[in-house]
């Protein structure tokens, strides 16, 4: 039989400054091979096969003295259980592993083979699935979404800064239209006067309500981005100048929307593209529709119960047994401000092999 597979190419999807360019293919074994380059000892894997027509080759791979065996265990028989016909894509088995009812991620597909020896490091499955470009991660925890490779190729200060700067996004994305509809509709006493005005004479002539007119907004930025997504590289710059400039120009000068609006929307769209996983960038977009509808009905109040219910679920959602926020004190020092020690240790919520070894 012919090989039709592809060769390696560059990094479409998480890119990088600094790190390695090469990327998984749709060839199980190269996959394979990439992270078996990087880590020649003690690499471990078990092959399943699922699906009653596709029969797809699954690995399974894990660190003989680091995963810890239960959860090794845990996820083969999850998958040895799922009965579908065919596993297209590594997105059925991860659609299959999840919670369907929880909005946040907690498996991470990735492309890159360097951050996939990095969750084996740290006692972290990775499963290939054969005719896919993407591997999955499991478990991953809510702090792993806001780290790229180059957080581990720069230095701390400049990782630490950088990692500030996705939290903020992060907030900024879903609160700051709610934010926005809570003063200039219920809470004046917020800001104040000359900025209130300021804000008020901005939809002095817009037929619709904030709340309304933030929805239009939204909308039109994700047909926007879906058409960016959709149609080729040369066809999406144009429907990006269209959209973004003479659309844009041409509403706010029919007084359609006003100015603010399109700046407090177009803030918040930008800051949720800054993750690389289009789950996390899903998620943000469903919890700012929510926090601007209960915004527009309890002002303030609403946000607050917004952002009181996201809390709730980072601390509610469990993925294989381990907590969305499964960190050790140690750990806790890669999370936001990433500060490095003489001793490097691991995750001990993941696994009992603490030490990682010493720099100096």
């Amino acid at each position: 039989m012919s090989n039709y597979n592809r060769g390696l190419s560059n990094i479409n999807s998480e890119l990088t400054i600094n790190g390695s360019k090469d990327a998984f293919i749709e060839d199980i074994n190269t996959n394979y091979g990439l992270i078996n380059k990087r880590i020649r000892n003690n690499l471990n894997y078990i092959d399943l096969n699922i699906g009653r027509y596709s029969n797809t080759i699954i690995k399974i791979l894990f660190i003989d003295n680091i995963t810890d065996g239960r959860l090794v265990n845990n996820i083969s028989n999850r998958i040895n259980n799922i009965d579908i016909d065919a596993i297209i894509d590594s997105s059925y088995l991860k659609h299959a592993l999840e919670d369907e009812y929880n909005i946040l991620p907690t498996i991470m597909e990735t492309e890159r083979p360097d951050k996939c020896c990095m969750a084996l490091m740290e006692g972290k499955v990775i499963v290939l699935v054969d005719n896919c470009p993407y591997a999955l991660i499991l478990p991953s925890l809510f702090f792993d979404f806001f780290h790229t490779p180059d957080d581990y190729y720069q230095k701390n200060i400049n990782s630490s800064f950088i990692r500030i700067i996705r939290f903020i996004a992060f907030f900024i994305a879903i609160f700051l239209p709610g934010i926005y509809i809570s003063v200039t509709t219920r809470n004046y006493d917020l800001v104040s006067l000359p900025l209130l005005l300021m804000l008020k004479a901005g939809r002095s002539f817009v037929p619709f309500s904030a709340y309304i007119e933030a929805l239009l907004m939204i909308l039109s930025f994700e047909i926007l981005r879906e058409g960016d997504l959709r149609m080729s590289q040369a066809a999406s710059s144009s429907i990006s100048i269209l959209g973004g400039l003479i659309l844009g120009d041409a509403a706010v000068a029919a007084g359609i929307v006003s100015p603010i609006m399109i700046i407090i929307i177009a803030i918040s769209s930008i800051a949720g593209l800054i993750f690389s996983s289009i789950e996390l960038v899903n998620a943000i977009r469903i919890y700012k529709i929510i926090v601007l509808l209960l915004s527009s009905l309890l002002g303030i109040y609403g946000t607050i119960m917004g952002l009181f219910f996201l809390i709730y679920n980072i601390f509610n959602t469990r993925i294989f047994g381990y907590s969305y926020l499964d960190y050790d004190l140690n750990e806790l020092k890669d999370s936001v401000i990433k500060i490095d020690s003489k001793i490097k240790t691991r995750n001990t919520k993941l696994t009992k092999n603490k030490i990682r070894g010493r720099y100096k």
